[in-house]
């Protein structure tokens, strides 16, 4: 029955695929020196989106509040809509001008710049669209636009039980479940993609399938960065665990056959990403291999080679998605040992990775080496002398040539706890020189 449901539920959606498109709020790309002039001229307000790259609500407002077609009718007819990042570019500028500390916040401005409204935090769709209202002086909003919203409060609260489920294929079953109750021209809508993109796990469950074989026109709706990632994402699952995802058909399988039979399906897919995801397995297991085996040059030799290769041929998809679990910083992150008991252990990767790699890949790798190092020595529950000459040189390193963050800094060297000289000494000009 569950068999026939997938079908027929596939079936249609894929029907309603090239259904009318519901697009939100309708960003400017103009300066703000434009936009003001723009504003005045049409005697309209200026909104103004301060976010980053980084802030999990400006994400959600994105996906929940932002991308609602009723919204975007709303704030399209009666704003000029402008988006910043405040850690780049104009917006550095424009959050310093406002006064802008926390993300998201929502600004809203008058032709001659006076605020008119300012909010730091999320809102829901039915709160967002009752800011723009006031702001307009419209002493009551629509109440049929606020009952057609869609409930982002329903949506979030689902997303959230979906992370607390243990098993993956538990949770693309529950996602399943959750799309038969949803409206069906809602089911494109840039809310429930969210959901999709956030929590489907295997690539070959039913509402994957949707986005794959339908993949130009999401590409259309969503970008096709947005797109590629999110399947070379469920390419990255299936290598990383194919027995647990995939269950009963592939537990008697050895492990080089279950790879061989995965990238053959994946290849019929994308062969370019099939390929990216499992050089990316190799890497991993090639860095896993090394923690315990640091002394051993052919697995250098190997992990040298492939990333070599893996830069030269895939790397610009890591720089097109603003994803970087590649690079070297991360990679050093993967060759820590999970205990600090390997005598010399630092200055003998550091050794190695000198002799091969240039100096800005270089860097990356110590900084990870070193940061690895730490995090692992707050995390263990023993404090061994050899333990603590790692720490030593790693915050060494780092309290010379490569600056961390007050985040960082507060999160992990706050819970240093050793009476040595050195590593307080070391700890506090971090601290000083932390960004």
């Amino acid at each position: 029955m569950k068999g026939n449901f997938s079908i027929i539920f596939y079936l249609i959606i894929a029907t309603n695929l090239y259904s009318q498109i519901n697009t939100g709020i309708e960003f400017s790309s103009v300066s703000f020196e434009e936009a003001i002039k723009t504003s005045k001229e049409l005697n309209r307000p200026i909104f103004i989106d301060f976010s980053t790259s980084w802030c999990g609500p400006c994400r959600q407002m994105d996906n929940l509040v932002f991308s609602d077609s009723i919204i975007g009718d709303f704030y399209n007819k009666n704003f000029i809509c402008l988006k910043f990042d405040a850690e780049k570019g104009e917006g550095i500028t424009l959050a310093n001008k406002f006064e802008i500390n926390a993300y998201p916040t929502l600004l809203f401005l008058s032709p001659q710049l006076e605020t008119e409204l300012k909010h730091i935090g999320y809102r829901g769709p039915k709160e967002f669209l009752e800011l723009g209202y006031t702001v307009v002086n419209e002493k009551t909003a629509d109440i049929t636009h606020l009952n057609s919203l869609i409930d982002d409060e329903d949506i979030m609260e689902f997303s959230s039980f979906l992370s607390a489920y243990p098993s993956q294929l538990e949770k693309d079953l529950a996602l399943l479940d959750y799309f038969r109750n949803i409206p069906q021209n809602k089911w494109y809508a840039p809310q429930f993609f969210y959901l999709i993109e956030d929590h489907a796990h295997s690539i070959f469950s039913p509402l994957s399938k949707l986005v794959v074989e339908n993949r130009i026109r999401y590409s259309e709706m969503y970008g096709k960065e947005r797109i590629d990632k999110f399947i070379s994402r469920l390419m990255a699952f299936a290598f990383e665990a194919p027995k647990d995802l995939y269950g009963a058909p592939y537990k008697n399988l050895s492990d080089n056959e279950i790879n061989k039979l995965l990238f053959s399906e994946l290849s019929k897919i994308d062969p370019v990403l099939a390929s990216k995801n499992s050089l990316d397995h190799e890497i991993i297991l090639l860095c896993n291999s090394i923690r315990e085996n640091y002394n051993n040059t052919e697995i250098w030799d190997a992990l040298f080679e492939k990333v070599d290769y893996y830069n030269t041929h895939y790397a610009h998809f890591d720089e097109e998605w603003h994803n970087f679990p590649n690079n070297w910083y991360y990679r050093a992150l993967k060759i820590i040992p999970k205990k600090l008991e390997i005598k010399n252990y630092n200055e003998a990767s550091l050794k190695r990775a000198k002799s091969v790699l240039g100096e800005s890949d270089y860097n990356k790798f110590e900084k990870g080496l070193c940061i690895g190092t730490v995090q692992t020595f707050v995390s263990g529950q023993n404090q061994s002398e050899n333990s603590k000459k790692e720490l030593t040189i790693a915050l060494r390193i780092l309290s010379k040539s490569q600056p961390v963050s007050k985040i960082w800094a507060n999160n992990f060297l706050s819970r240093i706890k050793v009476s040595d000289n050195d590593i307080n000494k070391y700890k506090e000009e971090i601290i000083k020189n932390a960004l």
